[in-house]
């Protein structure tokens, strides 16, 4: 396991947003001794028009998350970095400033620059700090203002520069490998052990579930432009009498869903609290869209369901089908509904066991010496 490293993240989700592979992985080489410079995705100078929740707030600034996490909000940048590459040059060299300006504040000097983003390819390092390329995402086939060929572009250039690259989907190492000798794959995972308290007989459900209509059929991620609403329209229409519930930030017309009058969204929740809400579920749903993006999507939400011990309906997304029949996956809605139907008809204690055992085989900590000992080979490699 790594230990006493200086790691710069460069995530592409916020340290407070819905938690997952970054910030897994910073947390448990955080415990294990390694300082961590966790750096939120900057935003750009239209961002708060499509999220008004961004007015007003504070940016180029750190707060500690932990005696060994520090969180940086960078400075707000130029739109158009993923479309024209010369705009994408000037923004990363003001979050360098920035970033500069940070280290020396916090006498932080980066050993490994571990990033998720494509864009950061333009982001200059000290040639002594080792470059990791997570690729978590086909980050070609998100929408919004960018350009498909800068994009690949500048991933591909990321890649001849990181000394590791790992992917989190068998889709993302088939589409890269030729990209990268050595490329590794490392799956996605759950914290068992917090998502397992959703057993525990003594958890409370919080009162604005364990008061609607049961059953309840839960989802817990992102309500995005990949969420496939007309599924969860399906089993809401299909049983009127049932609850349908979204957890997560919504950052796409939902119109749809909130015209049903069984179905509410609860917005996004601490990442503390979920095995609470997750218990209240009778049935989880990982609702997706099959598309360029999601086909190389390795859920997290699949562990965590399946740690917490709940039954998984899902569609038939690449990486879900290698943990059918304990997953249920399905190809349209009226399959969607039935299969929903029978997870809820068959489950029992036995089955929500063997969930939890499946799930142990894909913890974090695992993940997190899977990863470690890549860098760990590189390494030795370069002694040779």
């Amino acid at each position: 396991m790594l230990e006493e490293e200086n790691i710069l993240c460069l995530a592409a989700a916020a340290w407070e947003g819905m938690w997952a592979r970054a910030q897994q992985f910073m947390s448990i080489f955080a415990s294990n001794g390694c300082r961590v410079l966790y750096v939120d995705p900057p935003v750009t100078y239209l961002s708060p028009l499509k999220n008004p929740a961004l007015r007003g707030q504070a940016w180029d600034r750190w707060e500690q998350a932990g005696d060994r996490i520090t969180v940086y909000s960078p400075p707000v940048i130029l739109p158009f970095g993923n479309m024209y590459r010369a705009v994408n040059l000037i923004n990363q060299k003001k979050i360098s400033a920035g970033l500069g300006r940070v280290c020396r504040e916090l006498d932080f000097r980066p050993t490994i620059c571990w990033t998720y983003l494509p864009n950061t390819v333009d982001l200059p390092l000290p040639e002594d700090v080792l470059l990791v390329y997570d690729c978590a995402d086909e980050h070609t086939a998100f929408p919004g203002l960018i350009n498909k060929m800068t994009v690949s572009g500048m991933e591909r250039e990321l890649f001849l520069r990181a000394g590791v690259a790992l992917t989190s989907a068998r889709e993302l190492y088939e589409r890269k490998k030729t990209y990268f000798t050595g490329l590794g794959l490392v799956p996605n995972g759950a914290d068992v052990e917090h998502f397992r308290r959703a057993l525990e007989p003594g958890l409370d459900v919080p009162d604005e579930i364990a008061s609607l209509p049961r059953p309840v059929v839960g989802y817990v991620g992102a309500v995005s432009s990949w969420l496939d609403q007309e599924l969860l329209a399906a089993v809401a229409r299909a049983h009127r009498d049932w609850t349908v519930i979204l957890i997560g930030p919504v950052d796409t017309g939902v119109e749809l869903l909130k015209s049903l009058p069984n179905v509410y969204f609860l917005g996004q929740k601490e990442y503390s609290l979920l095995p609470a809400y997750v218990k209240g579920f009778d049935v989880t749903v990982i609702p997706f869209k099959i598309n360029d993006l999601t086909r190389g999507v390795n859920p997290v939400k699949l562990y965590e369901y399946l740690a917490a011990g709940r039954p998984v309906v899902s569609t038939a997304l690449p990486e879900v089908l290698p943990f059918r029949p304990v997953v249920s996956t399905s190809l349209n809605p009226v399959e969607f509904v039935k299969m929903v139907e029978d997870e809820l008809a068959g489950d029992c204690s036995e089955k929500a066991a063997s969930r939890v055992q499946l799930a142990r085989r894909h913890s974090w900590q695992a993940r997190a010496v899977a990863v470690s000992e890549a860098i760990t080979r590189f390494r030795a490699k370069l002694e040779d």
